[in-house]
C-alpha cells in the first residue's frame, strides 16, 4: 500500500518505480508465496472528486497500464496504490481489488478479517458478496459521527470486539488528509506502514522504498493524520 499527498508524476516516478518493485519482491506473511499479483488499483482526486482504476490481474502483467495511468493523472492531491495479495481464493477481481471508493472516499486495507460476515448486517448494501476489506469499509462509512476520524475509531472498535482478524492495517483519504492506521494480532514485521515527509510531500508505505530517509514505523493502534 502507498499513499502521496501532493503527488506530481514527473517528480516522484521514482518512487513509483520503487514501489513496484514490491508487487514482486515487497514482505509476504510467514509461510506465503512470492507476490502481491491479485489485483491492482489506483485511486486518485480530480478536482476534488475521486476517481478510481481497479484490475483483478497482475500488475505485473499490466505494467504498462499501470505506468500509463499514472502519467495521465498526472498530478493530484491524494494518491492512494494497492497491490492485492489475496487470503481468498478465487476472488481475483475488479471489484475485490483496492482501494474501494464511497463519494469522495477512497480506502485500502492490508489483512484479513476471518468472520467479517458476522458485520455484514450492519452495512447498507444489496451486494452479499462482499469480503471482509471492503466490510471494513463499509462499517466504517455507516457508522454515525461528526468526522471521519470520529467513524473509523467506532468502526475498529466494532471489528475488534465483534470479529478475529489478523490486521485492520490500512490508508484512506478523504481528499484533503491521508489517514494511516495500523494494528495487528500477528506478523508484526510484515503488517507494517512508515511515513516519511519529503519537501513538500507525504508518504505513507507498508514499507521503506526509499534509502537512507528518516522513515518512521507506525506504531500498534496508532492513527496517523496528514
Amino acid at each position: 500500500m502507498l499513499a502521496i499527498k501532493n503527488f506530481c508524476y514527473k517528480k516522484h516516478s521514482d518512487i513509483i518505480e520503487k514501489f513496484f518493485l514490491l508487487a514482486e519482491d515487497g514482505r509476504v506473511p510467514p509461510a506465503s508465496s512470492k507476490g502481491h499479483l491479485d489485483g491492482w488499483g489506483v485511486g486518485w482526486y480530480e478536482k476534488s472528486f475521486a476517481k478510481l482504476y481497479k484490475s483483478g490481474k497482475s500488475v505485473v502483467e499490466e505494467k504498462e497500464k499501470f505506468f500509463s495511468i499514472l502519467n495521465k493523472i498526472k498530478k493530484t492531491k491524494v494518491l492512494l496504490i494497492h497491490f492485492r495479495k489475496s487470503a481468498w481464493k478465487n476472488t481475483n477481481s475488479p471489484e475485490n481489488s483496492h482501494p474501494f471508493k464511497y463519494k469522495n472516499i477512497l480506502f485500502a486495507h492490508n489483512g484479513t478479517i476471518y468472520d467479517y460476515i458476522k458485520l455484514v448486517n450492519q452495512i447498507k448494501t444489496k451486494d452479499k458478496n462482499l469480503l471482509d476489506s471492503e466490510v471494513f469499509f463499509q462499517i466504517i462509512i455507516n457508522k454515525v459521527g461528526n468526522t471521519l476520524e470520529e467513524k473509523f475509531k467506532k468502526a475498529v472498535e466494532t471489528i475488534k470486539k465483534e470479529c478475529k482478524y489478523s490486521s485492520l492495517t490500512c490508508i484512506f483519504s478523504d481528499g484533503k488528509k491521508i489517514y494511516g492506521y495500523r494494528d495487528f494480532t500477528k506478523f508484526k514485521r510484515y503488517y507494517t506502514l512508515y511515513r516519511l515527509k519529503l519537501n513538500d510531500t507525504f508518504l505513507i508505505c507498508s514499507e521503506p522504498i526509499i534509502k537512507n530517509q528518516p522513515w518512521q514505523v507506525l506504531e500498534k493502534d496508532q492513527l496517523f493524520i496528514y
